[in-house]
């Protein structure tokens, strides 16, 4: 099966059951927490992923979402456009406890209810693939660091410690 539109909801245990492939352009716009730090929500996510079961008869939800957002640079505070691409791999469980039959290094997701917001999952790895700091490429290798000025060194006076005691001791009569 295959489908070319986002549902708002999906049954993401029996899609995975009907090897249901998802191909489809989401406005960006529809991302409303990757929309909020973006300069502007022109653009479309671009999604191509499948459901499908393993050998072991456990769901996933495999593929890739890419996108070009434009942030703000966090070095000069200017607009950058930034390649997000996202490699979905999650295996879908009914309980946490399904985890321990995953291989260690598996990504996986609980998924307690029926319906299930695709574009939420899709979101977050997409969220997960921005970097903390965007920064320009060139940006990254400028220093602004202030050059230095050129001091003159100046000597400090040094003060005779034992002029205290001088001060101290009295005149021999």
């Amino acid at each position: 099966m295959s489908v070319t539109s986002l549902p708002a909801a999906i049954e993401p245990f029996k899609w995975a059951d009907r090897t249901t492939q998802v191909v489809v352009d989401v406005p960006l716009a529809k991302f409303s927490r990757l929309a909020a730090d973006l300069v502007h929500t022109n653009g479309t996510v671009k999604l191509d992923c499948r459901f499908e079961r393993d050998a072991q008869h456990v769901a996933y939800l495999r593929g890739e979402a890419s996108t070009v957002v434009t942030l703000i640079c966090q070095r000069c505070l200017e607009p950058m456009e930034l390649l997000v691409h996202a490699t979905i791999d999650l295996a879908l469980l009914h309980k946490e406890e399904h985890a321990e039959r995953l291989p260690e290094d598996a990504d996986y997701l609980v998924v307690e209810e029926q319906d299930v917001v695709l574009a939420e999952i899709i979101e977050d790895e997409l969220l997960l693939n921005i970097p903390f700091t965007p920064m320009h490429d060139d940006c990254d290798s400028l220093s602004f660091e202030q050059p230095e000025e050129e001091t003159v060194a100046i000597e400090p006076v040094k003060e005779n410690p034992f002029l205290v005691l001088a001060a101290l001791k009295k005149p021999s009569a």
